[in-house]
């Protein structure tokens, strides 16, 4: 089996967006990855919008499943955006290896980021207010 580090940015772009890659390969990692992919192409803005969009036909059309979190996947792009910001690596297994927290501890980030755990619910709606991301390092 192939494995996503074995495959391009673009393909595995491609293949989130057609909903051809295995559900077994769809990893925390790799939805770092995404939002990674997201924002080296297009941009904050645009990836938050992107990421959210190719990860709810993700869910439903390849893991048949109704638990996308629209919160949850803007989190991981602005998340993952303010490491890239704090980092001089253009790189994104670099970047993990910089900020293992990314990697080994997301929902504590997602809950300091929201101030709440949105984990515990599967919202469509986007949350009420946004603050700036406050981390300590």
């Amino acid at each position: 089996m192939i494995t996503p580090d074995q495959i391009t940015d673009n393909e595995l772009l491609e293949l989130i967006e057609n909903c051809s890659l295995s559900p077994e390969l769809f990893t925390h990692e790799t939805m770092l990855r995404l939002a990674w992919i997201l924002i080296q192409k297009h941009g904050l803005d645009v990836a938050i919008v992107k990421n959210s969009h190719i990860k709810e036909k993700y869910f439903k059309t390849a893991l048949k499943s109704d638990k996308f979190n629209k919160t949850l996947s803007r989190a991981y792009v602005e998340i993952l955006h303010y490491f890239i910001t704090k980092s001089n690596t253009k790189n994104f297994e670099k970047l993990l290896r910089e900020f293992p927290r990314l990697k080994f501890d997301f929902q504590k980030l997602v809950k300091t980021h929201y101030g709440y755990n949105i984990l515990k619910e599967h919202r469509q709606e986007e949350p009420k207010d946004f603050r700036p991301i406050i981390f300590s390092f």
